[in-house]
């Protein structure tokens, strides 16, 4: 069973689903607050919003990018296991059927 046999936990597959979630709105919330206070800004502060706001981004992309390679690694090992199982029931269905190609 697939369920019961799997190799990787719930909690690998949804963290990086979670944490996504989770900096999405904050990527898109900064520059908004930013915009709101920039009369209260300083070069400095605005140099911190800025590298800040770049860190999120690559952070942002990076899990994005880690949760595509997840999900294309679990299609492709499913497609494997497929191929492998449908391989394993015609070799069974050979064995239990020696005759078929003789009564057909």
């Amino acid at each position: 069973m697939p369920i019961l046999n799997s190799t990787a936990s719930h909690e690998d597959a949804s963290s990086a689903a979670d944490s996504l979630a989770l900096l999405l709105p904050c990527t898109a919330l900064l520059p908004a607050l930013a915009s709101m206070f920039a009369d209260r800004f300083s070069t400095t502060g605005w140099v911190v919003v800025v590298t800040v706001e770049l860190a999120l981004i690559a952070t942002t992309s990076a899990l994005a990018a880690r949760a595509a390679a997840r999900s294309a690694a679990t299609r492709s090992a499913a497609t494997d296991t497929a191929a492998v199982r449908a391989r394993r029931d015609a070799a069974v269905l050979d064995l239990l059927e020696p005759l078929a190609g003789e009564r057909r």
